[in-house]
């Protein structure tokens, strides 16, 4: 999260009431570490975003570490306090690509950035203006909810996971206030597709339980399948008629996303690469 009390708010705040400058560029290419597939289940024209990635020793995809020359070539949209954002749907290479969480959260590692925390009531305000000015339908945070297997996810003061389990990934891992009290700083819908506040884990509660499992891996630590377990936090417009809003989604859910400067990213990759400094990015203008 940004420090709002820094009053710096640059490009992305006084854009939003300019009209978008029309982008002739189609998206032909990507990097060369990714790559991309078509999901005849998207709307047309976009694309799913999968990146490589290395298995730890108990079978589960690694997070990306920092690349210095994405953190020094990193894009901003727009300033917040001290942080500066990257708005996906706004950069022409990626603007008609949708990510699952895992994958939205490495893309944003690779350039010293995180999926956006929010914080504060300040900063998701000026994001809900700036999905309500580009029409954007979803993004993805780094909000998650601790279910896993073997990571502590089971102590006591966790339980239940669904209300005081749930944390920012993108902000040192500090926990969200618990989601069955109301707090000035959470947003969590008072609806969902059945109709109860959320978080509520919908699918994963309605996929059930496996029975008779050999193998847990791939199972939450309440027993449901990983797959289905509405364990990341993502900001829907207006979705189930309730504005703009957070829920809780399966975490293969694809959709945009918002990136932030991560303070321990930024620090850990000048700590690998000494002598090198990572300067503020130059601000992308033209909305």
């Amino acid at each position: 999260m940004g420090d709002t009390n820094t009053v710096e708010q640059v490009n992305i705040f006084t854009m939003i009431s300019h009209k978008k400058i029309a982008i002739g560029l189609l998206l032909i290419a990507t990097l060369a570490i990714a790559q991309e597939s078509r999901d005849n289940g998207n709307k047309k024209g976009t694309f799913n975003k999968k990146l490589p990635v290395r298995l730890g020793s108990d079978g589960r995809p690694l997070l990306f570490a920092p690349k210095i020359e994405m953190c020094l070539s990193r894009k901003s949209h727009g300033k917040l306090g001290k942080h500066h954002y990257f708005l996906s749907w706004r950069e022409p290479w990626n603007k008609f690509e949708d990510w699952d969480w895992f994958n939205a959260r490495n893309f944003c590692r690779e350039r010293c950035m995180d999926l956006v925390s929010f914080e504060t009531a300040h900063e998701f305000q000026m994001f809900k203006e700036v999905m309500i000015a580009d029409n954007i339908t979803s993004i993805y945070t780094s909000g998650r909810k601790c279910n896993f297997q073997g990571k502590g996810c089971d102590a006591a003061h966790f339980q239940p996971i669904n209300v005081n389990g749930w944390f920012w990934t993108g902000a040192g891992n500090a926990r969200l206030p618990s989601t069955n009290t109301d707090n000035k700083n959470t947003f969590w819908s008072k609806t969902g597709p059945s109709g109860k506040p959320q978080p509520d884990n919908h699918d994963g509660i309605k996929a059930g339980k496996l029975r008779k499992v050999s193998d847990p891996v791939g199972l939450t630590i309440e027993g449901l399948q990983e797959w289905h377990d509405e364990a990341c936090l993502a900001v829907l417009n207006n979705q189930y008629n309730d504005g703009i809003t957070w829920h809780d989604v399966p975490c293969h859910m694809r959709s945009k996303l918002v990136c932030e400067d991560s303070d321990d990213l930024i620090a850990r990759a000048i700590r690998e690469n000494p002598g090198v400094k990572i300067s503020e990015p130059t601000p992308i203008k033209g909305y």
